[in-house]
């Protein structure tokens, strides 16, 4: 089992990957949204603006993960499909856009300023 863990309060704690094809980013169509809206409007007014300037620096679609034969891939991916603005990271290297990269257990992602960890069991 493969999944993204999180440590925001706009955000569950982790994010199982269980489809082939994720999209990450913050449009409610995605698989994992950025902020999780339904815990992004439980905090207060005042919590969320706190957060806004991060949040819109993750594009509607950010980046997707790929499960591939040799497992579990990250590329940054963008609105348009031409890359995010602010970037993909993996343990603080950014992306080249469209170029899958790796994942290995324990890897820090970073989409734009948000933060996680990509774990594999």
């Amino acid at each position: 089992m493969a999944k993204l863990v999180f440590e925001y309060p706009f955000m569950a704690k982790e994010y199982e990957l269980k489809k082939e094809k994720i999209l990450i980013g913050r449009q409610n169509t995605n698989d994992i949204t950025i902020p999780d809206y339904k815990y992004f409007k439980n905090l207060p007014e005042i919590t969320q603006k706190l957060y806004l300037n991060s949040l819109t620096k993750v594009s509607r679609i950010h980046a997707r993960i790929i499960k591939k034969d040799d497992g579990w891939y990250i590329e940054d991916f963008g609105t348009s499909g031409l890359g995010s603005q602010y970037g993909t990271y993996v343990n603080m290297a950014r992306l080249e856009v469209k170029k899958p990269y790796k994942l290995v257990n324990n890897d820090e992602v970073q989409f734009g300023p948000i933060k996680c960890k990509f774990i594999e069991e």
